[in-house]
């Protein structure tokens, strides 16, 4: 029963912190070439810059997936995934495909799972696109029956997408990319 609870209260507090840091959302937009050029990806109190906005829109709408598998809310990560196909220019068309995959899966255990492949796919784009700040790169032994999946996170606190509340903590960071 105390587990019961406990589990409902750490879903209620991330639900809550999920949903404050959304408004919380910011951007830096200058008049300057340069800077219309940068995505600044402000959330989860941390400031990511990319050189194209197309890398930072991808890396939001794969942010607000991860938190939906967090949450592990199908539906919302469903509606997310949707999302993807609607980023102008670059050339992300296996990630739109992976991701539109995503969107057309009603069941959390194969988001999960296509969520890994997206994780692989986003991965070089996004090591290749920042500018400034930095991106965690975590990992869970457990995911996937032993076999380990990695994804990535703004932050340095570990939210593990694989298995949401019964395992919110699972992982560890494997790598840190910073610019």
């Amino acid at each position: 029963m105390k587990t019961l609870k406990k589990t409902n209260m750490l879903a209620f507090v991330l639900t809550v912190l999920v949903f404050s840091c959304k408004e919380n959302k910011t951007s830096n937009v200058d008049n300057s070439s340069e800077k219309e050029r940068m995505k600044v990806f402000a959330k989860e109190d941390s400031k990511i810059t990319f050189n194209s906005s197309d890398a930072g829109d991808i890396f939001e709408r794969y942010i607000e997936l991860r938190n939906a598998l967090i949450e592990s809310d199908a539906d919302k990560a469903s509606k997310v995934a949707m999302e993807f196909d609607s980023i102008e220019g670059g050339d992300y068309g296996k990630i739109n495909e992976v991701a539109l995959l995503i969107g057309a899966s009603d069941e959390l255990e194969s988001q999960r799972l296509l969520f890994s492949e997206l994780t692989t796919l986003l991965e070089p784009v996004i090591k290749d696109q920042l500018v400034g700040g930095a991106v965690y790169k975590q990992y869970c032994p457990m995911a996937f029956n032993n076999d380990g999946a990695s994804w990535l996170s703004s932050e340095s606190v570990i939210r593990n997408p694989y298995f949401g509340s019964k395992m919110l903590n699972c992982g560890k960071i494997t790598e840190t990319y910073t610019q």
